[in-house]
């Protein structure tokens, strides 16, 4: 049930383009951690994952407040037309 609710936050996320996996762990305390994948277009800034991540964070804590960690892995789509991306485009992990 968590990870429907979970689910449900980040595609009403705005910035989300897609929601991958969403994974709902118990911690050695046995409080819930999110892991998640979070899909974003090719023209989505770096500056922007950021931001929308911060506020997906933010939307899950306020909807679950017994979450204890919240991890989201950004996938972001490269333009078609760019034979070499930038590194942070593929290397950008969020967790707090």
């Amino acid at each position: 049930m968590l990870a429907t609710t979970i689910r449900e936050v980040l595609e009403a996320t705005p910035g989300v383009q897609s929601v991958g996996t969403v994974d709902v762990l118990e911690s050695a305390g046995g409080a819930p951690v999110v892991i998640a994948r979070l899909g974003f277009g090719p023209n989505t800034t770096v500056a922007d994952v950021v931001l929308i991540s911060s506020a997906a964070r933010a939307a899950i804590r306020t909807q679950s407040r017994e979450v204890v960690d919240v991890v989201l892995e950004p996938e972001i789509a490269a333009p078609r037309d760019d034979a070499n991306p930038p590194t942070d485009v593929f290397v950008i992990r969020g967790a707090d």
